[in-house]
């Protein structure tokens, strides 16, 4: 029904024929004598709001500002209560909201609305946002009105802002992303900590003074600026993540809570880490943060800089601020105090973003299109690959092997240091894996980055009480894609009891959440595999290895493994990292190197494969003599070949030494042509004793010595020739029939 029907059904017969009267002149194209109508009517009934409205109308469409103000002006002090009267002021603050107006609209926001006197426009916002009934819309309303009259901030403001803080708390206690805090964060803060009729004070004014409002000085205190700069951290870093990881998320309540059209505005817009950072620097010129403000456009996200760079600027402003604190007064101490809260936001903010670009990448909460990753990815220890193959010289002394046969070995010092950090203090790298697709190296500086923050925040007693306080208010240890980063750091830092005692709680958890998915338990496998490796628990290392190939046994492989030929191997450069200027640097460097490889089934075998060897290799390097161990490297030795070939030919000397070799599963896995080659020309030497052939095979346990048994060389010889038919054949499935059929004696 439009407005003109429903003043019309509100009147009397009188007063509804002057107002017909009216507008039949106005359809005859005379305003002049509608108006004299309307006047008429008005002498007759002064109280009737109708007629007044009608009269407004007819002044509003024809766009006479003063007259249509001077109308409005005069129904508002007489009929306050009005619906109708409360539409047309809604339609005003729509238009003064809204960035794409019609003429209509142009018409109400500037003559009608800004020819009202000021105190008028403020009385009409004022009460507008009293009679909302909805929190949203009256908070709506209180912004609209501080930012047409900025010297209402100071009475308004801080009262504002308590109003969205407790109506979040009554209905999203359980999610930082909901209406509340998006107007609170997005709109209000913004314009409060912009406003320069808005100070901050060191100790904040009682809520419960008797001092009249006007009289209340206009600033805020600290504390208070400090809790809003947390929320807003907080909303933003939950926009950044929650909708890439809201599916991983195993609480389908929580996911409910999500308001997805919030996330998608924030991430339409500036971005949640630009936005933040824009506010972030709102509050530093607020609190007078002079030390922050002076690096703020070395922090600045709009201009391209490395995550390094960030934490360069903020590094050497927390070594700067040391020296200030160590050599100032009493009364500038309390100064810098102020700037480390400062610095502790700044480390906090950029901790969060490199933690969650790199958990973004590795986690593969990203598109796929964006990275090319099908698979997560997984840090690990690359010193598995540099296990010295000497040091199993030191369970018997080596001969010569053949000339044609013999490879320089590379020697590469391995460190074993067996007991938790061992390795905390040396430095450490991060390559990524060539095989990891379009990543950028820059994933590995954003995790150097974070880790260094992760450090200052939780020793340095300037931050570090805040910090875990933040941690824990936010429930961070309930964010599934931080897990990644948290056991990462652990072995980043060389901290493997610690490691192994997460990747146990998260893999118990994991086993009594149906909905884990299989590739966080293959990850935590590899990780807790090299945790033992690296604290000399070689069988427990073998057996978790075991334990993440076992994954892959029931998932179909023929896509991954139709180009895996034994003589082709595409493992066979898998050292390589990417590009040759990343292995230069990685070899130019001291310290630890650790390597991001994707959790593909090719990627793992690979790596069990080079883990098994260097667990076995240091076995016999303290065992002793141990056939079944050296028969089992030599199997490995095929994966990759002639990667390890210098490694053969020291088994081979081992097995001179020992005078044989007793493996009888030999020719069960053994397919490569140059090891058949070289234990052929081992067979011709009538003074070793080889025992390889399997029992079934030979009907008998007839070993190879000295040429007396001939049953046993024609066995030999028929398992020899079976082999080398097969040499051809794609090696991975022996390989997997070698894992599961021999796991007991590769992990005892």
């Amino acid at each position: 029904m439009a407005a003109e029907d429903v003043c019309t059904t509100e009147m009397d017969s009188s007063t509804a024929w002057l107002v017909e009267r009216a507008r039949q002149s106005l359809r005859e194209n005379n305003p002049y004598e509608a108006k004299a109508w309307l006047i008429t009517a008005k002498t007759l009934y002064p109280k009737d709001f109708g007629i007044q409205y009608e009269a407004y109308s007819i002044e509003r469409n024809a766009e006479r500002v003063q007259e249509s103000a001077k109308l409005f002006y005069h129904m508002f002090e007489q009929f306050p209560d009005s619906d109708l009267l409360w539409k047309e002021v809604a339609s005003f603050t729509d238009a003064l909201e809204g960035e794409v107006m019609n003429q209509h609209s142009k018409f109400l926001t500037a003559p009608i609305f800004s020819g009202m006197n000021e105190s008028v426009q403020k009385m009409v916002l004022k009460w507008l946002s009293w009679r909302c009934k909805d929190c949203i819309e009256k908070c709506r309303m209180m912004l609209l009105l501080m930012r047409r009259f900025p010297d209402v901030i100071p009475r308004n403001g801080v009262t504002l802002i308590e109003m969205l803080i407790n109506a979040e708390k009554s209905e999203y206690p359980d999610t930082a992303v909901n209406p509340y805090r998006k107007l609170l964060v997005c709109d209000v803060l913004p314009h409060l900590l912009a406003s320069e009729n808005m100070t901050v004070h060191a100790t904040r004014v009682s809520s419960s003074s008797s001092q009249d409002e006007e009289d209340l000085p206009s600033g805020i205190s600290l504390t208070q600026v400090y809790k809003w700069l947390e929320l807003s951290i907080q909303f933003y870093v939950s926009c950044a993540t929650v909708h890439n990881s809201v599916n991983e998320h195993s609480d389908t309540q929580y996911n409910s809570l999500i308001d997805t059209s919030i996330i998608a505005e924030v991430l339409d817009g500036k971005g949640p880490w630009i936005a933040l950072h824009e506010l972030f620097y709102l509050t530093a010129k607020k609190c007078g943060w002079i030390e922050i403000c002076s690096i703020q456009e070395r922090l600045d996200s709009h201009k391209y800089r490395s995550s390094n760079d960030h934490w360069t600027s903020i590094s050497e402003l927390h070594q700067k601020l040391k020296k200030m604190t160590k050599h100032s007064s009493e009364e500038e101490v309390g100064d810098d105090t102020v700037e480390k809260t400062g610095l502790m936001y700044a480390a906090t903010i950029l901790f969060l973003q490199t933690v969650w670009e790199y958990c973004r990448v590795v986690n593969r909460l990203d598109s796929v299109s964006s990275s090319g990753l099908v698979h997560p990815l997984v840090l690990v220890e690359d010193s598995i690959e540099g296990s010295n193959p000497n040091s199993m010289n030191s369970a018997g002394a080596s001969s010569p092997a053949p000339k044609k046969k013999r490879r320089k070995l590379a020697s590469v010092s391995h460190g074993s240091p067996g007991t938790d950090d061992g390795k905390n203090k040396q430095s450490s790298h991060i390559i990524i894996d060539k095989n990891c697709g379009s990543v950028s190296q820059s994933l590995s500086d954003d995790f150097h980055v974070s880790v260094e923050a992760w450090h200052l925040l939780n020793t340095h007693v300037d931050y570090k009480n805040d910090f875990v306080r933040l941690l824990d208010e936010w429930e961070v240890g309930q964010w599934n894609w931080m897990r990644t980063f948290q056991v990462d750091r652990l072995i980043y830092k060389g901290k493997y009891k610690k490691a192994v005692e997460f990747l146990q709680e998260q893999r118990l958890s994991s086993e009594q959440d149906t909905s884990s998915n299989q590739e966080l338990l293959i990850r935590g496998a590899i990780q807790l595999s090299c945790c033992y490796f690296q604290l000399d628990d070689h069988k427990r290392a073998c057996e978790e290895a075991l334990y993440g190939l076992q994954f892959f046994s029931s998932r179909s492989s023929t896509t991954e493994n139709m180009a895996l030929k034994r003589s082709t191997s595409v493992h066979q450069g898998k050292l390589d990292v990417t590009g040759n200027d990343s292995a230069t640097a990685a070899s130019s460097t001291s310290g630890r190197t650790l390597r991001l490889i994707q959790c593909s089934e090719a990627e793992v075998l690979s790596f069990c494969v080079r883990l098994l060897l260097s667990s076995l290799k240091q076995r016999l390097a303290t065992e002793g003599r141990n056939d079944t161990l050296i028969g089992h490297v030599i199997v490995l030795l095929q994966y990759g070949w002639p990667r390890e070939e210098a490694t053969f030919y020291e088994l081979l000397d081992k097995i001179r030494d020992h005078g044989g070799l007793k493996y009888r599963v030999f020719f069960n896995y053994v397919s490569n042509i140059d090891i058949l080659e070289e234990f052929a020309h081992l067979y011709t030497d009538d003074s070793y004793n080889l025992d390889l052939v399997p029992v079934a095979t030979s009907g008998s346990s007839r070993a190879v010595t000295r040429g007396v048994n001939k049953g046993a060389k024609e066995d030999f010889r028929a398992a020899l020739e079976r082999q080398i038919a097969r040499s051809d054949e794609n090696f991975e499935p022996l390989l997997r029939g070698f894992f599961q059929e021999e796991a007991d004696s590769l992990v005892n």
